[in-house]
């Protein structure tokens, strides 16, 4: 059974307790716990979706230990992937997904974690696509390492991230997009907020290797500053070796509107509810240029919560 105290935290986010509710949650190097549809499969550490057709999958990272994971979608699967990280302090999380050819992947990540490192990488083949969109709302430092391979002719990744960072908090996320064959397509939109004495880094990487006609390679980093002792940085990095592409970056870190502040105060609301709604705008865009259902309401599910 799954403890109460699992589900005390989870719940927000999952109701594992619906008849068709499928999920796998990982602890340690084990499963303790898991529901599987047909055609998908767990053993010794990998994660095997083999379903033609499309499954909304829970996958929940309950780490007091490291925890390693590998996930292959086979040629044509379709698969709805929403993950919640409760790692605890200094716990690492180590993940690999191969999307094969034709895979379809959309993925919302909530991290709850404290104080712990999450390193991931995922390779996809031709006409294989992934969506993924991570939100980073914990009370604790975080740092997420994410890199993406694009394999395969005409593969597509788009990458979304809403983070905050307050009090004493030090995150820093690291999304790398490399293509790796002709006909690739990489899109990655990077929104932060950054409050009292916290601290933010973002590291946008966009990669274009020599010979890969035709592909694409677009990144945004945004982060907004509330406080004079907090940090943010915000780094666009591109390196593109063939002459036939598309490639593109914008960088903004800037301090909040006191007008915006001020008129909403104005209005009868508190410092902290404004500055609440304003987050709740600044972090929106993230959710606005999803074009998956699913992902969107995750994504403003967890908005939701901002300053709460």
């Amino acid at each position: 059974m799954i403890s109460e105290q699992l589900l005390t935290k989870i719940k927000p986010f999952i109701d594992l307790q619906q008849p068709q509710s499928y999920y796998l949650i990982l602890s340690s190097k084990t499963a303790f716990q898991m529901q599987l549809p047909q055609d998908v499969f767990y053993q010794e550490g990998i994660l095997t979706f083999k379903n033609k057709q499309p499954v909304t999958f829970y996958m929940i990272y309950d780490g007091q230990e490291d925890l390693h994971i590998e996930m292959h979608f086979q040629s044509y699967s379709q698969v709805d992937l929403i993950e919640v990280k409760q790692l605890e302090v200094n716990c690492q999380l180590h993940k690999t997904m191969y999307l094969e050819e034709g895979a379809t992947v959309h993925v919302f990540s909530e991290n709850m974690s404290k104080s712990a490192q999450s390193y991931e990488d995922v390779y996809l083949k031709s006409y294989a696509t992934c969506q993924y969109g991570y939100s980073e709302l914990s009370d604790d430092a975080f740092e997420g390492i994410y890199h993406f391979y694009l394999d395969g002719e005409e593969a597509s990744v788009k990458v979304r991230t809403a983070i905050l960072a307050k009090d004493r908090e030090s995150k820093h996320y690291e999304i790398l997009i490399q293509h790796n064959q002709p006909m690739t397509h990489g899109q990655m939109d990077n929104y932060g907020v950054v409050k009292d004495e916290g601290k933010l880094v973002i590291d946008g990487i966009g990669t274009i290797t020599k010979g890969q006609h035709g592909s694409a390679s677009h990144q945004t980093n945004k982060i907004m500053m509330f406080d004079a002792s907090c940090q943010a940085s915000a780094n666009p990095y591109l390196y593109i070796d063939d002459y036939d592409v598309q490639a593109s970056h914008a960088a903004a870190v800037g301090k909040m509107d006191e007008e915006h502040l001020y008129y909403l105060q104005s209005r009868g609301l508190s410092k902290k509810q404004a500055m609440q709604l304003i987050t709740y705008g600044y972090l929106m865009p993230v959710v606005e240029v999803i074009d998956n259902e699913m992902m969107k309401k995750h994504f403003e599910q967890s908005l939701s919560k901002v300053g709460a």
